[in-house]
This record gives C-alpha cells, structure tokens and sequence, in this order.
C-alpha cells in the first residue's frame, strides 16, 4: 500500500538555539528571532512561559546549537530541562530523514537547592546521578517530518489529515519514551518543540528483489508499560501490560509499494516473577491469583483490538521450570477460544546454532499467517511470549 505525502504535513524544526541568561533558559528555532517563536524556562523554579509572555532585552552568557527538547521533569528542588545535544541521521522511515540521540543533557532550573536542608540536598544529588542515567539511554530514534511511532498498517487506516496535526498528538503514547516529560510543554501548547523519542532499534537496507530495487526496513518500537529490566521485571500486571512489550515491524518498499509484516514479543501474559539472587538462573515463581484469567483475557482483548487476529507463539523450555510456567500459560490459553496457541521449543528445536529448524514452527503456522496476509482488515501479525 502506499502513502501520499502531504504537502501540509506537520513539521518540526530541526535546529534550536539555547540562550542562557543568568535566571533562565531560552530555546528557540535557529532560523527565527527569539520573539517570533520559543519558550523560556526559569532557572530557580523551573516555571515555563513562551517567548510572547518573557520579553528579555538582556544579552545571553552563552548560545549553543541544541536538535530538540526531550521535555521536563520535576525532582525535589527544581525543574531540569532535557536537550538533546547531538543526532546522527539513521535513514528514512517511509521517505522521512530519521535520526538518532547520539547525546543529551539535563539542565537544571533548581536554585532554589541552597535554601534546601542537608538531606535534601544529599537526596537531590541520588536523583540527579539517576538522571546522569537518563542522559546516556541507548537506543532513542526521531523525525522531525512524521511520527515513527505508528506502524504503516495503522497509519493507513487513519483519517484523512492526521498528518497536519502536531506529531505528539500523532504519536502512539505506548511508543513514546518520554511522553511523561512532555506533559509541561503540552500543557503550554508548544506543538513546535514538543519532540516524541521512540526507544528500540532501527535497520534499512537497498537490494534487488527480482531486479526490482527495494528498500528493506526493520523498526522495534519498545513499550513504555511495565518497563524493567531482566529477571527483576517479568510477566504482566493486573491491567494485562506485559513486561518488555516490543513492537517489531518489516516493511518492504518496491515498485511503488509498501508492505508491512508486524511481531509482538513479551513476557509471558500471567502473573509471575523470578526471585534474583546469586544463582545463574533464578527461580521461577507462579503467583496463585484469583484474577489470573482476567489478566490473560485483557492482555489479549488488547491485543486484538489493535492488531486484529492473533497467534500467540510460546517459546520457552517445556522442562524444568520453564516448562511448569509454560504449562500454566497453556491451561490458560485453553479457556481463551478466540486465539491460537501455540508451543514450541526453541532451545530444544533449535538449540544455539540450527536456526534452519524454525521451519517446523512455520509448517504449524504458516497456513493462518498466510492467511492472516490475505485479509486486508486484519494486519498480519503474531505474538512472541519468550522473556525467559
């Protein structure tokens, strides 16, 4: 399928300068004056105001070159401003330049700190090394031209001018790394600087398919629901959010054409949790809940809504542990009429090397993925539970 671009698409600017002045912060586009558009943010309180309310006719102490604001956040004494301070182009999603966060920064609008206590300040500083965290995230991708947070089978089914609204109203919030930062400057109505960061991976590649020239690209959208780490955070929550939702697209651009294949992957739908310690392999533990199967039924009435018709893959171990927690996810899928289930063990199929062996998951579901292509109302997709 492919889409048009629109000439009144909405887009951002791709250049900010930052003025600091001795009280505050100035961020404005590079190509206009610093009253034609921006906002200034408070260094003693962090409060925000755009440009037309914060007339300033002092000279700045320093101007820097910054590629966008990735929003606020309020600690204990102040407000920091997160800047991204240096990109690399990565390619182009669906004709779109995207780039990616080689560097970022939190400025702190906290000079309030040195009327605060002792403890307070001991405890501002924790905050701030988590911040220091923050700054180096791995992984953060942009455009400043359309949102990449929404997949090209979604896209295709919204109304016609979605594309002329801000790109944070575009945006999928499930996608958006830091759409808690943002909620200050969607407060203040500053569309122009309000910039959605997607976390994930990002790959494209040119070939020939059939001496026909094709653009190949591979785009993971991590969610931003019930986020952790591995082994400290595992299965789903009562909402049905699993742990380390990722969203992986494939499209295909040839001839004029677009094509789209989606996979979801996640720890598996049920509420469990692995207690860490030194051992290599943690122990597994199912937690008995009453609510169980109403877990399962909202992670996959979820699912279904967005992604239309479901089958939902089990890779893990059917030994072991492992096997005790894949049991129990089949007992559950047993009472769920309206998704396909299927185990397979990985390790045991396919071990470290044999990858060749994924045919024999594709002999069980290739005819419903096949089929799952040929109706337009439904994207073709399927569901990975595999976090172990």
């Amino acid at each position: 399928m492919e889409i048009a671009p629109s000439l009144t698409r909405f887009k951002l600017n791709d250049q900010f300068k930052l003025l600091e002045f001795p009280d505050k912060y100035v961020v404005t586009p590079v190509d206009s004056s610093p009253h034609e558009g921006g906002f200034s943010v408070n260094r003693r309180d962090g409060n925000i105001k755009r440009l037309d309310e914060d007339a300033s006719s002092e000279n700045p102490t320093k101007v820097s070159t910054i590629y966008g604001v990735g929003g606020t956040i309020r600690l204990l004494a102040g407000t920091y401003l997160l800047v991204i301070t240096s990109r690399e182009k990565a390619g182009s999603f669906l004709g779109f330049p995207i780039f990616r966060v080689t560097g970022m920064k939190f400025l702190p609008c906290n000079e309030a700190l040195r009327f605060a206590t002792a403890q307070e300040k001991k405890d501002e500083a924790y905050f701030r090394t988590l911040l220091q965290a923050l700054e180096a995230t791995p992984g953060l991708y942009f455009s400043y031209e359309t949102d990449i947070t929404l997949n090209l089978q979604r896209r295709c089914k919204l109304a016609e001018g979605w594309n002329r609204k801000p790109i944070w109203k575009q945006a999928d919030p499930r996608f958006v790394w830091n759409w808690r930062l943002l909620e200050e400057l969607i407060e203040r109505k500053l569309d122009g600087f309000i910039l959605p960061l997607l976390q994930g991976s990002y790959q494209v590649a040119e070939l020939k398919l059939k001496d026909s020239p094709a653009v190949i690209s591979l785009i993971s959208r991590r969610c931003t629901r019930r986020l952790g780490t591995r082994m400290w955070r595992r299965g789903a929550n009562l909402e049905g959010d699993t742990a380390n939702f990722v969203e992986t697209e494939q499209i295909v651009e040839i001839n004029g054409f677009k094509f789209s294949v989606l996979q979801v992957r996640g720890s598996i739908p049920l509420l469990w949790e692995q207690i860490v310690d030194l051992s290599y392999k943690p122990q597994l533990k199912i937690n008995k809940h009453d609510d169980t199967p109403k877990v399962v039924q909202r992670h996959f009435h979820d699912l279904c809504q967005r992604y239309g018709e479901v089958i939902a893959v089990d890779l893990t171990d059917q030994h072991g542990a492992e096997g005790e927690l894949s049991k129990a996810y089949a007992t559950e899928m047993e009472k769920l009429q309206t998704v396909r289930y299927v185990s397979f063990d990985f390790h045991q199929v396919c071990g470290t090397t044999n990858f060749d062996n994924l045919g024999v998951l594709y002999e069980q579901i290739g005819d419903a993925f096949e089929k799952q292509g040929r109706r337009r109302e439904h994207p073709r997709r399927a569901e990975r539970s595999d976090q172990i």
